[in-house]
């Protein structure tokens, strides 16, 4: 994967979180699930190469992927049920997400461990960016912060003053897509800091 499609992969990932509710609880089980499935699509893909059917690789990446979603959306069901009732159809846009990203995985002769690697580093810089878009959605919306648990979530109060004056806009679907460019800009910034020549994008 070249640092254009890993930088063009994390934004499409984190455009998947402008529908999760605004609580930084829900964020953290949404990017858990979602880090789970990216790399469960790494070991399909491996696999797919290792039993030598690639040819049937679009047949048989959307199943396995969606079959390691319906399993996350189970235990997660299990474990707290109001979360899972929340996400309701989002998490099955993660599946569909990576197989519109396929092209992604379809690098040749990249050996398993590397790009085990290659897609942790994604994953890290996925997960950190994510948080912190939930985080700072929160707080600008309630000015709480939510921990998951098998209730749902616990809300911790840690702006009080925007109890009084609540800025909901920051809750709302526009709200989320001025925060995710806000993010995408200062992650774009973060890339080409870090030697990321023009050419490679």
């Amino acid at each position: 994967m070249t640092k254009k499609a890993s930088f063009f992969f994390t934004a499409s990932c984190l455009i998947l979180l402008v529908p999760v509710p605004p609580h930084f609880a829900f964020g953290i089980v949404f990017i858990l699930c979602a880090a789970v499935i990216v790399l469960a699509a790494v070991m399909l893909k491996a696999l797919i190469e290792y039993i030598g059917v690639k040819k049937y690789k679009n047949l048989l990446f959307m199943p396995g992927i969606l079959a390691v979603t319906l399993f996350l959306y189970a235990l997660v069901g299990l474990w707290s049920p109001v979360t899972a009732f929340t996400f309701g159809f989002i998490m099955y846009i993660l599946p569909v997400s990576l197989f519109m990203n396929a092209s992604i995985f379809a690098d040749e002769h990249c050996p398993l461990k590397q790009m085990l690697i290659r897609e942790l580093k994604n994953c890290a810089v996925l997960s950190v960016s994510g948080l912190f878009f939930f985080a700072a959605r929160e707080l600008l919306a309630y000015g709480t912060l939510s921990l998951p648990v098998r209730s749902g979530l616990q809300v911790f109060g840690i702006l009080k003053g925007l109890g009084f004056f609540p800025v909901f806009f920051w809750a709302t679907i526009p709200g989320a897509l001025v925060l995710l460019a806000f993010l995408l800009v200062a992650l774009a910034a973060v890339y080409r800091r870090y030697g990321i020549k023009e050419d490679a994008l």
